[in-house]
């Protein structure tokens, strides 16, 4: 495989996007699928609006998106631009991860801890949860990716997951305990974990200020927009509803690889809203995408 990508090196660059992509679009189905407590084997995608299953012409990563110009081909509803998104994003990635340390079995494995990522992303993105069905296997793979990850030290890695998990869990309790409110979600505590573990020790401070670098941009966002997040997050609209978060008062909440940030929000009486459905301007047209 190197000698095909020494001498074909755009062609075989290409192939390397259209693996990510295929890989991304699997992503779609477990962003989907999830969180909702369904299957992400059975059954067949199919159009949320009409139901009908779609053709594997009509799944083709990218391709099938621009051909059909983002509609289904049976109903005519819009496809949200968020699954061509997610496909794009996971081919570029794979791309950079091969340029960067060519291909070896310690690159597969980052594929798969940035992959994994990647959907972690998109569903705190539209549910504002971390389901442990993805953030407790990454844990354990993390735990384990010293045998093809030279860079990282048994030792580093196990200390990294019991930091993370110590540091981000006492914030949680402290939160919990004394301040009668979630400060951070468990979820936030397992992804942090799994990131250390991956990762190892050393790298948990800069991804930590990473992400509240970020969360601090989110946070003037969600002030510049005068406090409505319909169309800021660009969660899932059904109707004229998008699938958000009553944002009102807010609090920051961050985490990941620098890459998730955003708002919670909690009632008058304490209870956390998560997932609300909130009443939107009207939109254009629908976008119930693809599970």
């Amino acid at each position: 495989m190197q000698r095909v990508a020494s001498a074909m090196p755009v062609a075989f660059m290409l192939w390397v996007f259209a693996f990510g992509a295929i890989v991304g679009s699997f992503l779609n189905v477990v962003i989907a699928r999830v969180p909702a407590g369904q299957s992400i084997v059975s059954p067949r995608s199919r159009c949320i609006a009409c139901g009908k299953a779609i053709a594997w012409y009509d799944n083709i990563p990218v391709v099938s998106w621009l051909l059909l110009r983002a509609r289904c081909r049976n109903c005519g509803v819009r496809i949200s631009p968020r699954y061509v998104l997610v496909e794009v994003a996971t081919g570029i990635l794979a791309v950079a991860l091969v340029q960067h340390a060519g291909l070896t079995w310690g690159t597969v494995g980052y594929f798969a801890f940035t992959a994994t990522l990647v959907a972690l992303a998109y569903i705190d993105l539209e549910t504002w949860l971390l389901p442990h069905q993805i953030t407790w296997p990454l844990l354990a793979v993390g735990l384990v990716s010293p045998l093809w990850n030279r860079d990282v030290r048994w030792i580093d890695s196990a200390i990294g997951a019991a930091a993370g998990f110590a540091a981000f869990a006492a914030i949680a309790l402290f939160g919990e305990k004394i301040l009668k409110r979630e400060t951070m979600g468990w979820g936030d505590v397992w992804l942090i974990a799994a990131i250390g573990a991956w990762l190892g020790w050393p790298a948990l401070l800069p991804v930590t200020l990473l992400s509240a670098v970020q969360g601090a941009i989110a946070g003037e966002s969600h002030a510049g927009s005068g406090g409505d997040l319909c169309g800021l997050v660009g969660g899932r609209r059904t109707g004229h509803a998008l699938v958000g978060i009553d944002v009102s008062p807010p609090r920051l909440r961050y985490g990941g690889l620098g890459g998730r940030c955003g708002f919670k929000t909690e009632s008058a009486g304490g209870d956390v809203r998560i997932a609300r459905q909130l009443e939107c301007p009207p939109v254009d047209s629908d976008e119930p995408g693809r599970p």
